[in-house]
């Protein structure tokens, strides 16, 4: 029978292997309030995340600094898919005669069906059943070996109600026809489009200094990515119901000829044997109709409606069910990539040329979690242990490097630039077996070196900072590539409130852009950090937020 949660289960779809790298983008409030800014205008514990030298680039009067927490969150809807899946299941179908949207009018439609075809109902007999009633009817024709309790009344009472219900179904696969082009066109467009998301835990503690400072820090950070992705195959078979069910309508219709015939068979035989004037003539044609009708019973009940190698309909010679092939081969896989680093921040200032400039090493140990998890449609509800089932654990040694220099009449210009995982590590990750194809998915993620460089300009009560990736990063899974350009600006009240905002833009999208916003507060060294950004032209393309605790003295 037609699954009632089809079309909309089917909504829930699919992923296929990719190369992939972790992006590590800080997340704290300041610097993501500056549109995420920091190479060269981080200050005290944020540099170990943005540009390690910053640590030697602090004021003279600027003594130790703690970060703890520092909490973040971003997502990201490029495609809008949510938003076009919610279309789906909430706005109007153009098809519907009562406004509902079209999930909810496919699914009428499939019910509608399946009552016809198979499960009956409400004082309807499915054409499974009638078709069933039917072998007794024709074996007690008189004369057919029975107990000849057909008449011919019966006959054409079963056989007018056989083509109506045919009808019917004829009548519904239009309107299924219609709905399912336009359902699959839908999902056909939206394959391909993916979610994804950052969340991100950090702590430091800094010790500045121009000759010698020194930082540690913890951070964890959680990338994770999907995309749906629905199959040829599935799309064949929705598209294929339509036409198996009218393809077995006429086959049914063809059946109710001869049954048709047969009660004309009978009733000259009843009026006949009415009158006593019966020959063999009148037996034989009741017989020849009834073989002709058990013939065309047999050829229904071996009905097998196949496209593009798939049967989608067919009926079972032993027992007269019809099976309706409701097996859909889209899935959903989720890749994540969990990273907790542990690293020693180590900078000075040194002279070079006459020019005083900061060096800064970052050496840490890496935790890696990976996840990869594939779902078909047909599974159960995703649960959190089936995901935790594929994790993978990869230790590994890394390093951090960064320069800054300062120039201009009081230092108010600042140039660094950073270098992110100076060791490049690939690791490939193993799925969860694939329920329908049993096949495992590998993919590969990369921690990839990453150079990003910035300059800031800096009073006593400002800051406008610029950053750029010097190269373009690859993404998690299946999102962009990203090769940010930032723009922020801080305006510092008293050192008191900080107000603060920011662009960034994707150079590798034209429509990856946001904008951000926050706000500091400052009082007896402790700071209270807040900011949020989002994609000014739609919100749900990509939004975010931070939230941190300090303590400067």
């Amino acid at each position: 029978m037609i699954k009632r949660s089809l079309l909309a289960t089917s909504i829930a779809i699919a992923f296929a292997q990719q190369a992939s790298a972790a992006p590590l983008v800080p997340i704290d409030a300041r610097g993501l309030g500056m549109g995420g800014t920091g190479v060269a205008s981080a200050k005290l514990a944020h540099a170990p995340q943005y540009n390690p030298a910053l640590l030697s680039m602090a004021d003279a009067e600027d003594d130790f600094a703690i970060i703890f927490p520092q909490l973040g969150a971003l997502a990201s809807d490029e495609d809008e898919m949510v938003e076009s899946f919610d279309s789906l299941s909430k706005d109007k179908y153009e098809g519907s005669s009562t406004g509902e949207s079209i999930i909810d009018h496919f699914e009428g439609i499939t019910d509608q069906l399946d009552t016809i075809l198979v499960s009956g109902g409400s004082g309807t007999i499915s054409i499974e059943q009638q078709i069933t009633n039917f072998e007794t009817l024709i074996s007690n024709v008189p004369g057919n070996g029975g107990d000849d309790s057909t008449s011919a009344a019966d006959l054409t009472t079963a056989t007018t109600n056989l083509n109506n219900s045919a009808t019917a179904l004829t009548a519904q696969t239009q309107d299924l026809q219609s709905t399912t082009f336009d359902l699959t066109s839908e999902l056909s467009a939206m394959s391909g489009r993916h979610v994804n998301g950052t969340l991100g835990v950090n702590g430091a503690i800094a010790i500045p200094s121009k000759s010698f400072a020194a930082a540690i820090s913890v951070s964890g950070a959680a990338y994770f990515s999907g995309r749906m992705f629905f199959t040829d195959s599935d799309n064949t078979l929705l598209n294929g119901y339509a036409e198996a069910m009218n393809e077995y309508a006429t086959a049914t219709q063809d059946y109710t000829l001869a049954t048709q015939q047969l009660a004309q068979a009978t009733q000259a035989l009843e009026t006949c044997r009415g009158a006593s004037s019966c020959t063999a003539a009148e037996q034989n044609a009741v017989d020849a109709a009834a073989t002709n009708a058990e013939s065309k019973q047999t050829s229904l009940q071996n009905f097998e409606y196949e496209k593009d190698g798939r049967t989608i309909l067919s009926a079972d010679s032993v027992t007269g069910d019809i099976d309706l092939d409701d097996e859909l081969t889209s899935n959903v896989q989720i890749v994540a990539v969990g990273v907790t680093e542990l690293g020693l921040t180590f900078s000075r200032e040194f002279e070079i040329s006459g020019e005083k400039i900061a060096i800064g090493l970052t050496p840490k140990l890496q935790n890696i979690r990976t996840y990869n998890y594939v779902a078909t449609v047909d599974d159960e509800d995703i649960k959190r242990k089936d995901i935790t089932e594929t994790e993978q654990k990869f230790s590994s040694f890394n390093m951090d490097a960064g320069a800054a220099y300062q120039f201009g009449a009081s230092n108010q210009w600042q140039v660094g630039v950073v270098a992110k995982n100076l060791i490049s590590k690939e690791y490939e990750t193993e799925s969860n077996r694939n329920s329908t194809t049993g096949e495992i998915t590998k993919t590969k993620i990369s921690l990839d070196t990453q150079f990003r460089g910035g300059i800031s300009h800096s009073t006593d009560w400002s800051v406008i900072a610029f950053d750029v990736d010097l190269m373009e990063n690859d993404p998690v899974a299946f999102e962009s590539a990203t090769q940010y350009a930032s723009i922020g600006a801080e305006l510092d009240l008293y050192d008191t409130f900080q107000l603060r905002t920011g662009y960034r833009k994707n150079l590798s999208d034209t429509d990856a852009s946001v904008a951000s916003i926050g706000f500091g507060l400052s009082i007896y060294g402790a700071h209270v950090d807040i900011a949020a950004i989002a994609n000014p032209s739609k919100l749900e393309k990509e939004a975010g937020a931070a939230l941190e605790l300090g303590f400067y003295f």
